[in-house]
């Protein structure tokens, strides 16, 4: 027992390590969903109200895409504490990072409940997660998904406790509740989860109904999720959906079905008439999308966005996909009907949310896909371990020492490019220039009646409120944010206005200072910022020769 909590508390170092190490500065800037993030849990600290002016919201309209709130109001006490920053808004993620590493342990430990290896998949699999460069890069930013997925894994494991347990289940309730203010992928996973685990273990509950605690469980999920409901669906909050979805732009995916459907018609071609049909093109595309999601050129290569992965690598080590694979096998052959139905269920149910989305794949709507990558891949390490036991000492040692030095190579590889190439590489993805903006301006601005800050640059109010840390009660009381999504109309506070830039019918005579895009501005500007890998940035400038 002492041995297993040392590699336990050994595995944490590691996950906390991973995700404290240079925490404000890797990656070089937050984007714009963290500072919002921040600024809105800054001015819930000091007003009471978001950026709107809405008291305590249940959803946050910041950009129009209607933040879940879970982790504004987590992000609270983290600003309370150590100021509004990078860091501070980044710490809840890595806080929860580092407790999803403890929950895959107690996950596995009762998946595995009386298997003869189930200490060694329990820690294997956590420790796995606690490296994973998937888990590793969301830890480490502010994105609500990652404190969905702790919620998940904990969720999971309260509900398998509760089958031995009934005391648990309440528990299970609040934390299945709970996960639907985390993330809007998590409205759709979590049902369906909570359906799978109550199918896999049917007998398990109705041999060991427990009236009281089930009426308590079911009464706490109602009473948690009745608040959100007018949310989910009000008409407003429902932009988000529509502008994520693959049927929003309905034209351009029909335009070569109408094409052949009016062949078909000239033709009279019956078969024709019924296969090029829109709802089987929207069937083909939700599915396309689908599996989209299992492709491992994805999962192990290229990766998606490059906001959510290392320069060069995928979502998972590729030295683990052998291992996977092979562990994916002896689930379905060697585990109990109720643990593979979970397990194989989670990993079957964890893109349905994303299918219907544009950009696919995409690893942020599939985050809930941890842990079953990290749990196939230990069983399939154990198991191989056993089977290899049986070989000749040399054969064993000389195949054990070359899997352990393809997967130090991998982990090491991954560590380099995510820690020292991630900035200079991937740092115009993550919108770097508004710090040294903002230092620039606030520096010289009693020099200027006013500073205009060009739209062109993507949320620039925003940035511009978080990195000046602007007083929300002054914000607020002039208007607060009076318009979201990439429109930014009539934004104002301070000497800063925000709208776009027309530069040859600006006014420019010295009195106002621009912050623009390169493309807006001209040359012999006052500053110039440029992205760590030099390409330019943003300019300001004053006058049509930039001298001040």
């Amino acid at each position: 027992m002492k041995k297993t909590l040392f590699i336990l508390f050994a595995i944490i170092a590691v996950a906390a390590g991973l995700r404290f190490y240079r925490l404000g500065n890797v990656p070089a800037s937050p984007d714009w969903d963290e500072t919002a993030l921040g600024y809105n849990a800054y001015s819930i600290l000091k007003t009471g109200r978001d950026e709107y002016g809405t008291f305590l919201p249940l959803t946050f309209r910041s950009f129009d895409d209607y933040k879940p709130p879970l982790y504004v109001y987590l992000t609270v006490g983290s600003v309370a504490l150590f100021g509004l920053s990078v860091w501070s808004t980044r710490l809840p993620s890595v806080i929860f990072g580092i407790i999803a590493v403890i929950g895959v342990y107690f996950l596995v430990k009762e998946l595995s409940s009386g298997a003869k290896d189930s200490e060694i998949l329990s820690l294997l699999s956590s420790f796995l997660l606690a490296i994973s460069p998937w888990h590793v890069v969301f830890s480490r930013i502010a994105f609500e998904a990652n404190i969905g997925l702790t919620v998940c894994i904990w969720a999971v494991v309260c509900f398998i406790n509760g089958l031995r347990k009934p005391n648990f289940l309440p528990v299970c309730a609040f934390l299945f509740s709970l996960g639907m203010y985390t993330y809007h992928s998590e409205r759709v996973f979590l049902p369906l989860l909570l359906l799978v685990l109550i199918i896999s273990n049917w007998n398990r509950l109705t041999l060991q109904y427990n009236k009281k605690q089930l009426a308590l469980a079911a009464t706490i999920g109602i009473l948690l999720i009745l608040p959100l409901i007018p949310v989910i669906f009000n008409k407003t909050a429902m932009l988000r959906l529509k502008a994520t979805s693959v049927f929003t732009d309905k034209t351009a995916m029909l335009a070569r079905d109408i094409r052949y459907l009016e062949d078909d018609q000239k033709r009279n071609d019956i078969i024709g008439k019924i296969l090029d049909n829109r709802r089987i093109v929207f069937v083909k595309t939700v599915i396309s999308g689908y599996l989209s999601h299992y492709s491992l050129r994805w999962l192990y290569l290229t990766g998606d966005n490059p906001r959510h992965h290392a320069p060069d690598v995928g979502l998972l080590y590729f030295w683990e996909l052998p291992f996977m694979l092979y562990g994916i096998i002896v689930v379905l052959k060697n585990f109990r009907s109720s643990q593979k139905n979970m397990l194989i269920g989670w990993f079957l149910i964890a893109p349905i949310a994303a299918s219907p989305t544009t950009g696919v794949p995409h690893a942020v709507r599939t985050l809930v896909f941890l842990p079953t990558f990290q749990i196939f891949t230990a069983v399939g390490i154990v198991s191989l371990l056993n089977t290899i036991s049986g070989l000749k000492r040399y054969s064993r040692y000389g195949l054990t020492i070359f899997i352990l030095g393809c997967a130090v190579f991998n982990i090491a590889y991954f560590m380099d490019l995510y820690f020292i190439h991630t900035n200079p590489e991937y740092s115009e993805y993550w919108q770097y220039g508004y710090k040294e903006a903002v230092a620039f301006t606030e520096r010289v601005k009693s020099k200027y009646e006013k500073i205009v800050v060009s739209t062109a640059l993507d949320q620039s109010y925003m940035f511009f409120l978080f990195y000046t840390k602007y007083d929300p009660v002054k914000y607020l009381a002039v208007g607060g944010t009076r318009s979201g999504s990439f429109e930014e109309i009539r934004n104002t506070f301070d000497k800063y206005e925000f709208r776009k830039i027309i530069w040859s019918k600006e006014k420019r005579d010295g009195s106002i200072l621009y912050v623009g895009s390169p493309a807006e501005m001209p040359h012999g500007n006052v500053l110039n910022i440029t992205f760590l890998n030099g390409k330019p940035a943003m300019e300001l400038a004053d006058s049509p020769c930039g001298a001040p």
